[in-house]
């Protein structure tokens, strides 16, 4: 099992501004690196601790077959399923579309809400594919939506990294627990995705 990234998020779940009000910063020599630097990796860093999608964004799950259980995408919340290929037993490739005889999507909703799953239809099977790697491949697009939609938890937890990333600019080896970045975690830990319902081939 593979996942990736796609098409990244256009916006940043905070703005320039309200990171330098956070950081009580009334200067402009510095913006470029808050903006360009410090905010976007606070939210890789709140993304991947969480496992979700905060701004809209599209991955790709690629699986060697479909298996028998519910698929499970991961960093939700889940927006809309874009695709889902499968190579055919004769080598070709095929779209599995959400149809009567396609699958079932089951999409949870709300700030926190669990991984989505698509499975068959009622009475019916997955697909038969031929055995290669990654001879399925589902592409989806995940996300709270802009910026103003995506929880205050989040955006606080993503305001508390940045500040411990400008406040110690080094290694910090020796005292790696600073309180910034604890109360980020406890924002942040709420809307953790646990990982628990993925398969893996």
């Amino acid at each position: 099992m593979a996942l990736s990234l796609s098409s990244a998020p256009a916006t940043e779940p905070v703005t320039l501004a309200e990171a330098k009000t956070h950081l009580r910063i009334d200067h402009t020599a510095e913006d470029d690196y808050i903006e360009d630097f410090l905010i976007p990796a606070a939210r890789r860093y709140a993304e991947t601790l969480t496992q979700r999608a905060f701004i809209t964004q599209t991955w790709v799950l690629r699986l060697n077959g479909f298996g028998v259980d519910p698929i499970f995408l991961p960093r939700p919340p889940l927006v809309s399923i874009t695709s889902i290929t499968y190579t055919d037993i004769s080598g070709d490739s095929q779209t599995w579309a959400a149809s009567s005889t396609g699958y079932v999507l089951e999409k949870p909703v709300g700030e926190f809400a669990m991984n989505a799953s698509v499975r068959p239809a009622y009475s019916y099977s997955y697909p038969t594919t031929r055995n290669d790697v990654d001879s399925v491949v589902l592409t989806y697009v995940a996300g709270y939506g802009a910026a103003s939609v995506v929880p205050m938890g989040i955006k606080q937890g993503v305001l508390m990294l940045v500040d411990d990333l400008y406040s110690h600019r080094g290694s910090r080896t020796d005292k790696p627990s600073v309180p910034a970045a604890i109360a980020a975690k406890a924002l942040l830990s709420p809307f953790v995705a646990y990982r628990y319902d993925l398969r893996f081939d």
